[in-house]
């Protein structure tokens, strides 16, 4: 079962770390993670619980059309493990005919979404980031839950959550030029910095996610 073993590595924990946490044998978590056993009920409430993982994704099922509650993060680290929002407003929920509108167009092209309209879309393509920063306007709205598509294609001009030097993930627009890539950070020009593509391929800059959507958050 791939979604715990995903839920586990953003949770920042080791199979053993997991497997004292809801009180089973390491041998446990790898076999459920291999898709070779369940958890039962009552360990699956608490894998729910630690993880933080939508009860019905530990049996890799959800529903055909949702609503898919996507977790959303006040902070993700640069080795994409990341802390869970608390925040009252920070729920975030999508349906299959929200996801489709919320694919990039490039990302749609890839998965040949566009030829098959009856294909159903992983929820686990998308997270949410919770933004407070007022510099980013008009893209980014103020104290706001954003929805992220998961990708570390850089497209140009848009916003996308990079990381830089294995530091934490930050908010950036990137534009793409010949042979640069310019990072402005917080919608600003006189904050900026030029990466090489081959800093991209290095792994100096890492790009996490790209920005489809910023919904106001219910906090307000």
């Amino acid at each position: 079962m791939n979604n715990i073993k995903e839920y586990r590595i953003r949770a920042n924990l080791s199979q053993g770390q997991l497997a004292e946490m809801v009180n089973v044998k390491q041998s446990c978590i790898s076999r459920w993670e291999s898709g070779v056993a369940y958890p039962e009920i009552e360990t699956a409430k608490k894998l729910s619980a630690v993880l933080n993982i939508p009860f019905s994704l530990i049996y890799n099922h959800s529903p055909l059309e949702g609503p898919y509650t996507l977790p959303v993060y006040d902070t993700i680290h640069s080795n994409g493990s990341g802390t869970i929002s608390t925040r009252p407003g920070s729920l975030l929920q999508v349906t299959q005919n929200e996801m489709r509108m919320l694919v990039p167009r490039l990302e749609a092209k890839k998965l040949n979404l566009n030829s098959d309209t009856s294909a159903k879309l992983d929820p686990n393509w998308f997270f949410g980031y919770y933004c407070d920063s007022t510099n980013m306007m008009p893209t980014v709205l103020p104290n706001s839950v954003n929805v992220m598509f998961k990708t570390n294609t850089v497209y140009a001009n848009e916003i996308h959550l990079i990381s830089i030097n294995g530091k934490d993930m930050q908010m950036a627009r990137l534009v793409k030029d010949k042979n640069d890539l310019l990072a402005i950070l917080n919608n600003s020009p006189v904050e900026h910095k030029y990466f090489r593509a081959s800093d991209l391929k290095d792994g100096k800059v890492r790009v996490h996610g790209v920005l489809v959507q910023s919904r106001m958050s219910y906090l307000l």
